[in-house]
């Protein structure tokens, strides 16, 4: 091997971190490696947070890291958000992390949307983080288009994000390429994308060459296209009382009631609850979006629909008094 590729290779093994390497290649070869030189590499692994390197190049090199050096290092780590670094290096050389600094970074962390960071300060203190701060830290997770972190910084706040606040973390998702999630967010604001931002979404994955992403995004636009000729149903649910009070009840309907339980036979004991739709599903699609939403929404998985006033929809749902089962057959 020519001098000129053992010195490339001693400098490969060094911006690597791999100083012992380098340091036995030089003996062997001949190749003279300064004091200077080894030492700026060792802060350099510090800089990047490579302790276990730093302490393997630090005996390999007879370069000693005192206390003052490792303490700045410690602080840089902390100001800079660098949690896990600072821990491992506490942990190697024996440093005491100040709680005052700690609570001071967690809080900066969460407020710039690091949660992940923000939940380490705070755990080394074996203290909470505030509400306030995790409802912030989720706001900004969220305008930035995280929406798993943002939503886990909601739920550890004890609070739920609003419907804004998501449609803005999917149209975010959309524009960055990130469709899986961008759908995520508009499902649990219980809204529905544009075609024209999944196209744009699309475009953006397979410039990416994310083509799976892209394919799903194409997908959903499509979906969005078939029933764009019809209007949106909405869902309101409606007491008894006030069904009755309406009197745009059909005379048939007053008649259609709960007549057997099919998992306890009971044909006494029944809870019904009424839901008035904007229009009656008309497509197979609209059909399943309906027994889902019931289903998520409401908690109703088994129900008749029938045509109100207005051409509006009907739906009437049971549960069984005795068993609690929704598997109830209706009497005409």
């Amino acid at each position: 091997m020519t001098e000129e590729k053992v010195i490339a290779y001693i400098k490969k093994c060094l911006e690597e971190g791999k100083m012992p390497e380098a340091i036995d290649s030089a003996r062997v070869t001949g190749i003279t490696l300064s004091k200077e030189e080894l030492r700026a590499y060792l802060h350099k692994y510090l800089e990047n947070g490579w302790i276990p390197r730093a302490v393997k190049g630090s005996k390999a090199s007879g370069i000693e890291l005192t206390d003052d050096i490792l303490g700045g290092y410690v602080n840089k780590y902390l100001d800079s958000g660098r949690i896990y670094s600072a821990i491992e290096a506490s942990k190697t050389f024996g440093i005491k992390l100040p709680r005052e600094k700690l609570v001071i970074i967690g809080r900066d962390c969460l407020l710039k949307g690091n949660l992940t960071s923000g939940l380490e300060a705070y755990d080394l203190i074996k203290e909470k983080p505030p509400v306030e701060e995790l409802k912030i830290c989720g706001s900004v997770c969220l305008s930035e288009g995280h929406l798993s972190l943002g939503c886990e910084a909601y739920r550890l706040a004890g609070m739920t994000p609003s419907e804004k606040e998501l449609v803005n973390c999917g149209n975010k998702c959309f524009k960055s390429g990130w469709t899986t999630p961008g759908l995520e967010a508009f499902e649990l604001a219980k809204k529905t994308p544009t075609k024209e931002i999944l196209r744009e979404c699309a475009e953006i994955c397979h410039i990416g060459k994310n083509n799976d992403e892209a394919r799903r995004a194409l997908v959903a636009a499509q979906k969005i296209e078939e029933v764009a000729g019809y209007s949106t149903i909405e869902i309101k649910e409606i007491s008894i009382g006030e069904l009755a009070a309406s009197n745009e009840l059909d005379a048939s309907w007053k008649y259609l009631v709960p007549g057997a339980c099919l998992d306890c036979g009971n044909e006494k004991e029944f809870k019904e609850r009424f839901f008035i739709l904007t229009r009656c599903p008309e497509t197979k699609e609209e059909k399943e979006w309906l027994d889902e939403t019931m289903n998520k929404q409401y908690g109703v998985e088994n129900y008749t629909v029938g045509v109100f006033s207005n051409d509006r929809g009907l739906i009437d749902s049971a549960v069984c008094g005795k068993c609690g089962s929704q598997n109830i057959a209706f009497d005409a």
